[in-house]
């Protein structure tokens, strides 16, 4: 190779070099501004209106046209068109407010934090080019002081060369490698993001129209409709959107008296924000309430305030979401003095969420069918009263009830099955308790009963199949006990239970390869537990 190919040569790996430079700053740029640019995610919502008292919480929107629907009661009730929803292009920017639990605003989401360790691997690389070069430039500058050409530099140093292409190739060397690991965490990020925090559909709320009468016929409603001052409100009547409360820390009472809620989005009654929201059944009245899709408020009654549960009617609910609930709270207590419930769910029927609340049973009927836990709490439940009888997912997994710190039965008649998962109660309880783990699984809608003698302590049926249960009922006592399947029973089968019980005895049930167990403390447990 001629000097003067050389010379050409180290030229051109210099241009190379100040190139590479030029290209890793417009990658590591493109790079930042990507990771920058991408949508915060949020949990879409609507400002908060003015309250019909006239207290504004914050600066409303304006209120869109429409047509006056109809009076209701002493109050116009004004339905217009809900606000447009912002172009696709809109939601690259801001992320939409909704309101806390303190009635404050704020984003929900977060941008992508910026990658230390990219960082740290461009300072190295640029480091090390701005050295090469450095060295390479200063060599030049001397060889010039010692009156050197640039044919005879280059033709006494052919080193140079060598020490050149070794940067260049460290350089390249560096540059894809960083550009990998950025783009494999680029595509974590977003892979996390759409597992942890895009798991639900954020839906948007229509809070437009706010309610001004206390008795609401909810054929006539064409939009959400939203409660935004404490008092009472009585509903009847069927619409296939949601009841809101939005209240300001104040308390709310939902009273239904026989309506029919479907909601295909989200959930039918969802609670934004007020001190406490209780829910009456008015005697003699079936209210049914059914939602779907895949929201955040993945419960069928959702509330991030605490619910109260009253009356003598019946309440339905369908929770048909995906891995959504019957009826669930935000880390809020959840609290039942009466009615009749009948829950069925793709996941927990009963379920207090967050850092966890108490669940608490004084008195009324349920029979509850779900797919994850019966009755679920991230803290405590309290039993008290009331005829209970739950079963839980029968594939694995979920108990007919699950708690994070307990639980305890003082009263109540309660069959709470499950297929694997067995939890005893607190040793505080103050009702007899029996929990079993089966030697073998009882199959759908078995009847079940439960002997002391000759005397029978109760007969069920469940409509899929268990292999744990725990039953509590007031005429437990000490004694010798028998579990049978099978056989028949002429009695009514009442939300689980046989009521005028009267049964045909069946086939022994094994318990730890018994069939007579004693009863002799005040919770007695039968093969393995949680």
């Amino acid at each position: 190779m001629t000097r003067k190919t050389k010379n050409i040569i180290s030229i051109v790996i210099i241009l190379l070099i100040c190139i590479s430079i030029v290209s890793t700053g417009y990658l590591k740029t493109k790079t930042s501004n990507t990771n920058n640019n991408l949508p915060n995610l949020s949990q879409n919502g609507s400002q908060t209106l003015e309250m019909p008292n006239g207290n504004n919480q914050g600066e409303p929107p304006e209120k869109p046209e429409g047509e006056v629907n109809g009076e209701l009661g002493n109050g116009n009730l004004n339905i217009g068109e809900p606000p447009e929803k912002p172009d696709g292009d809109n939601n690259m920017g801001n992320p939409p407010e909704m309101p806390n639990n303190n009635g404050g605003m704020e984003q929900i989401g977060k941008p992508l934090e910026n990658n230390t360790d990219s960082n740290y691997i461009y300072l190295v690389l640029f480091g090390i080019e701005s050295l090469s070069l450095s060295l390479i430039t200063i060599y030049l500058i001397m060889s010039g002081f010692n009156k050197k050409s640039l044919k005879e530099t280059f033709a006494n140093t052919d080193k140079i060369l060598i020490y050149v292409l070794g940067v260049i190739l460290l350089t390249s060397g560096l540059t894809f490698t960083e550009n990998s690991i950025a783009s494999q965490k680029s595509l974590n990020n977003k892979t996390d993001i759409n597992m942890e925090e895009v798991d639900k559909e954020d839906v948007v709320l229509d809070e437009s129209n706010t309610l001004t009468s206390s008795h609401i016929d909810l054929s006539s409603q064409k939009t959400d409709v939203t409660i935004t001052t404490a008092g009472t409100y009585t509903f009847s009547g069927s619409f296939s959107n949601s009841i809101i409360v939005d209240a300001q820390d104040e308390d709310v009472e939902i009273v239904l008296d026989g309506v029919n809620i479907t909601n295909e989005k989200t959930a039918t009654i969802i609670g934004l924000n007020a001190n406490k929201i209780t829910i009456t059944l008015n005697e003699g009245t079936t209210n049914t309430l059914t939602d779907g899709g895949n929201s955040n408020y993945d419960g069928c009654i959702y509330s991030e305030a605490e619910l109260v549960f009253e009356g003598k009617g019946k309440l339905i609910v369908n929770g048909k979401q995906n891995e959504g609930e019957g009826i669930a709270t935000e880390a809020k207590n959840m609290t039942f003095n009466g009615g009749t419930y009948i829950v069925t769910s793709n996941d927990d029927g009963l379920n207090a969420g967050g850092d966890g609340a108490t669940i608490t049973i004084n008195d009324g009927t349920f029979y509850i069918n779900a797919s994850g836990d019966g009755i679920d709490s991230n803290k405590d439940a309290i039993i008290n009263g009331g005829t209970i009888f739950v079963i839980g997912s029968d594939i694995g997994g979920n108990a007919g009830i699950d708690t994070d710190k307990g639980y305890t039965i003082n009263g109540g008649t309660i069959v709470a099955l499950g297929s694997d998962m067995l939890e005893t109660p607190k040793a505080s309880s103050n009702q007899k308790v029996i929990a079993f783990t089966l030697d073998n699984i009882v199959t759908t809608n078995t009847p079940v009963t439960l002997m002391k003698d000759d005397e029978e302590i109760i007969s069920f049926a469940a409509p899929k199949n268990f292999k744990t249960i725990i039953i509590s009922t007031p005429n437990l006592t000490d004694g010798e006990y028998t579990l049978y399947k099978g056989g028949s029973n002429s009695g009514t089968l009442e939300n689980g239970i046989y009521q005028n019980s009267n049964y045909s005895q069946g086939e022994k049930v094994l318990i730890n390869n018994e069939d007579v167990f004693k009863i002799n403390e005040i919770i007695s447990s039968f093969g393995n537990q949680r």
